[in-house]
């Protein structure tokens, strides 16, 4: 413990809460499931520690994971999606507003909401709303009229800039977007996919 964040002590239980002021942390510890750093100005709530499930729920703010657990043991809700972990190291922000973002440095994570889910790998990273639950997945590397489109799929024009800007790698993109994107341009999304990369 860093500070003097409210509600801390050595042990969590089940409805209990963290709330990090601008000068304090904590980082959680468990042997069988993993680390968990809550950065400053962040708010984090324990809705269940069994040995087969551990859900926190993270209102807003940061928090670092790095989750030895195995596969779907471990999530985090936020008010606009779940983060489900799938053997990974990941960074998981949530804004005042609900939305949110979440970084993977290893491994995969699930990110869904009422029937919306992204995989995202890895290197990547993906954005979620309020509104629309969580976005199409993007690798980090992807160039900024890239990232600046798909935040925008949907309006007119953006689905070429996407098609014309991936790259072998964004095909990850490319596969969320036959789901998502406007029944009449999934063939186009497809046959860019198939272009990538080889299709079984």
């Amino acid at each position: 413990i860093a500070g003097s964040p409210l509600a801390a002590s050595r042990e969590l239980y089940t409805g209990q809460a963290i709330e990090t002021d601008p000068h304090s942390s904590v980082t959680l510890q468990s042997e069988f499931v993993g680390e968990l750093t809550l950065d400053p100005q962040s708010r984090l709530r324990v809705d269940a520690a069994m040995p087969e499930r551990q859900l926190l729920y993270l209102q807003q703010g940061t928090i670092h994971a790095l989750i030895w657990a195995p596969p779907a043991r471990f999530a985090v809700d936020t008010p606009s999606a779940r983060t489900t972990d799938l053997g990974c190291a990941y960074t998981l922000h949530v804004d005042p507003d609900g939305g949110g973002l979440v970084t993977v440095q290893a491994g995969w994570v699930a990110f869904g909401w009422k029937g919306i889910e992204s995989f995202v790998p890895a290197g990547a990273a993906c954005a979620t709303s309020p509104k629309r639950g969580p976005g199409v997945p993007y690798f980090l590397d992807a160039s900024p009229q890239f990232r600046y489109a798909l935040a925008r799929v949907g309006q007119p024009g953006e689905l070429d800039v996407i098609l014309a800007q991936a790259r072998a790698r964004d095909a990850l993109s490319l596969w969320h977007l036959l789901k998502r994107a406007p029944p009449a341009d999934r063939g186009r999304v497809f046959d860019r996919f198939a272009r990538l990369i080889r299709v079984p």
